[in-house]
C-alpha cells in the first residue's frame, strides 16, 4: 500500500490512527497460498493509551475490542468478512503491576484478486469514550501463470513453533515489525518474502536470483556494501527468509527492496518496503554547500523560520522533527540549508520555482484560515489546501447550516450503512430540520497522489466561523469518522442516517 504524500517521500507504510485517547497502528500485507490470496491485518494498540479494569476473574487487565469489515470496493453495502474480537493484556492481582506493552493481533483473511474496503473499530474496553474508526483498501493482485511475488514482511522476533498459530511460517513463529522502525539496539534486520510461479516463467528447476538492497528515501542512492543476492531453484512457491546487517546505516528512512532477476540480470519482480533506522551515526546535513545563488541566501533571517515551519503540512514526519528542531535550535545557515534540501527534493532542477509556487499557495492560507492565534498553514483547512491544492468545488454553509431548516430538502432518509456495527437497522427518520454546525465539503476531482472523487467536511464546531476543524474525509490516511453527520448535527441525526449534508457528501454537489 502506498501513502498519499505526494510532496515527500514517506517512510511507514502503517497508519498510526490517534483519536479518542486510543492509538493503533494497522499494517497490511498480502500473499498467495495455494488455498487461495490472503491479507494479513496486523494491529498494535498503545498500552499506555488504554484504562485499566478489573475482568471477569478480579484481576486487573487493559483490553480492546476490535470489529474488522471488508467490503469489495464496487459493493459497499455487501460485507465478506466481519470479526470482533477482544484483545487483553495478562490478567495480574494488583493493578500496579500491569503491563503497558503493546497488545498485539493478526487477522489472516483469504480474498480473490481485487480491490477492498477496510474497516476498523477499535474500543477501549474500559473507556466510555466513543469508538476510534478508521477505513482503508486493500489491493490484491496475484495471476495464476505469471510471477508474483508477496509484499515483504519485516520481522520483530522469530522464535522456534510449539504450536502452530497465525504467525508461524514452516517451524517458525515470525512476530512482524508492525511499525517497520529498527531501534538503537536492532542491527540485524530479517526479512521475509515469497515468490510465486517462477517455475513457469523461468522452467521447472531452472535458477533465478533474488536480489536484496537498500536506498537512501532522502538521497535516492542505494546503500554501497549492504546487499544480499541468493540463488534460487525455480518452484512454483519458494519462501525466502534472510538478514541484513545494519548497523553501519546512517539514522534515517530507507527502502528494503527485494527483485526477482534472471540469468542475464534481466528484472521480472519486484517489491519494496519503506522502514526506519535510529542509529547513534546522525546525518550530516549542515556541512553540504549551498550555491551563492540559491534563493535561500537571499531570505531574511527574521522569515527564515516562517519559512521552515510552512512546509510542516507538506512534510514526512522525519522532516517534521527535523524542522521543528531547526527552528528551535538551528543557525541562520542550517535553516537556510534544510529550506534549500527540501525544495531540491520538490524539483531538483528549478527548487525556487518550486519555493515561489508553495509560498504563494502559503499567503493564499495564511490570507483566508489564519486566526488570532494561528496562522493559515496551521489550521485544518490551510493544510488540506497546501496538501491537496484548490478543490474543484466548494458546497459552503457557513450560515444556512445553523438555521434549523433545510430549504426544499426537508426530508430526512434513512441509508443502510454497512459500517454501522452499533446500529445496523436503523429506522426512517422525518424531521423538519437539522441543526447543524457551519459546515463546508470540499470536493476534489483527482487528488495529485491519484485518487478520484476525494471530499472533506470541514466544521466549525464554535459556531464562530473563525476556524473550520476537519471531521471527515474519504481520502486515504485523512480523518475519517463513518459517524460524522451525527457529530455535524450535533447528535440529532442517528448512525445510519442521511441527512442534507450527508447527501450532499455523497454526491458531491448541492
Amino acid at each position: 500500500m502506498n501513502k498519499r504524500i505526494f510532496f515527500i517521500c514517506f517512510v511507514f507504510l502503517s497508519f498510526l490512527a490517534m483519536g479518542q485517547n486510543v492509538k493503533v497502528v494497522y499494517d497490511f500485507r498480502t500473499y498467495y497460498s495455494l488455498q487461495g490470496n490472503y491479507a494479513e491485518i496486523n494491529t498494535s494498540i498503545d498500552g499506555f493509551s488504554l484504562n485499566v479494569k478489573k475482568g471477569e476473574n478480579n484481576k486487573w487487565v487493559k483490553s480492546a475490542e476490535l470489529t474488522t469489515i471488508i467490503c469489495g470496493i464496487n459493493a459497499p453495502d455487501s460485507a465478506i468478512y466481519v470479526d470482533k474480537r477482544v484483545i487483553k493484556s495478562p490478567e495480574v492481582e494488583d493493578s500496579n503491576q500491569i503491563t503497558n506493552a503493546s497488545l498485539l493481533d493478526m487477522q489472516r483473511v483469504s480474498l480473490d484478486n481485487g480491490e477492498y474496503v477496510v474497516f476498523f473499530e477499535i474500543r477501549d474496553m474500559a473507556s466510555t469514550n466513543q469508538p476510534l474508526q478508521y477505513r482503508d483498501v486493500i489491493k490484491i493482485n496475484y495471476p495464476q501463470d505469471n510471477i508474483s511475488m508477496s509484499d515483504i514482511m519485516i520481522a520483530d522476533t522469530i522464535k522456534n513453533t510449539t504450536k502452530a498459530n497465525v504467525y508461524t511460517r514452516g517451524n517458525k513463529d515470525i512476530i512482524p515489525n508492525v511499525f517497520n522502525t529498527l531501534s538503537l539496539s536492532q542491527n540485524i534486520l530479517t526479512y521475509y518474502v515469497e515468490v510465486y510461479n517462477a517455475d513457469k516463467t523461468f522452467g521447472v528447476d531452472s535458477v533465478y536470483a533474488l536480489v536484496t538492497s537498500l536506498e537512501n528515501i532522502t538521497t535516492g542512492k542505494k546503500v554501497e556494501n549492504i546487499q544480499n543476492i541468493k540463488r534460487i531453484k525455480a518452484q512454483d512457491v519458494s519462501t525466502y527468509m534472510a538478514q541484513l546487517d545494519v548497523s553501519s546505516l546512517i539514522e534515517g528512512s530507507y527502502y528494503l527492496s527485494v527483485e526477482v532477476r534472471n540469468g542475464r540480470n534481466i528484472l521480472y519482480e519486484y517489491k519494496r518496503l519503506p522502514f526506519y533506522k535510529e542509529s547513534n551515526i546522525k546525518p550530516d546535513i549542515f556541512n553540504m554547500e549551498i550555491p551563492s545563488n540559491a534563493f535561500v541566501n537571499f531570505i531574511a533571517d527574521s522569515v527564515l523560520d516562517e519559512n521552515l515551519l510552512c512546509l510542516l503540512p507538506i512534510a514526512s514526519e522525519n522532516e517534521r522533527s527535523a524542522i521543528q528542531k531547526t527552528v528551535r535550535t538551528g543557525t541562520p545557515e542550517q535553516k537556510r540549508y534544510l529550506i534549500y534540501e527540501f525544495y531540491k527534493r520538490l524539483d531538483n532542477n528549478y527548487p525556487e520555482s518550486a519555493w515561489k509556487q508553495y509560498m504563494t499557495a502559503v499567503d493564499y492560507v495564511n490570507a483566508h484560515y489564519s486566526t488570532q492565534i494561528k496562522k493559515g498553514y496551521d489550521t485544518d483547512m490551510g493544510r488540506v489546501y497546501l496538501l491537496y491544492g484548490i478543490p474543484d468545488n466548494v458546497i459552503d454553509e457557513k450560515y444556512g447550516a445553523s438555521s434549523g431548516f433545510h430549504n426544499s430538502d426537508a426530508n430526512i432518509d434513512r441509508v443502510e450503512n454497512p459500517y454501522s456495527v452499533n446500529n445496523p437497522n436503523s429506522v426512517g427518520l422525518q424531521a423538519m430540520g437539522v441543526d447543524y454546525y457551519p459546515y463546508q465539503i470540499w470536493v476534489y476531482n483527482t487528488t495529485p497522489n491519484g485518487e478520484s472523487n476525494r471530499k472533506f467536511v470541514f466544521y466549525a464546531r464554535q459556531d464562530n466561523l473563525i476556524e473550520y476543524f476537519l471531521l471527515h474525509s474519504n481520502a486515504r490516511g485523512e480523518v475519517q469518522d463513518i459517524f460524522w453527520e451525527n457529530t455535524l448535527s450535533r447528535g440529532f441525526l442517528e448512525p445510519g442516517i442521511e441527512g442534507k449534508a450527508g447527501k450532499q457528501f455523497r454526491v458531491g454537489h448541492e
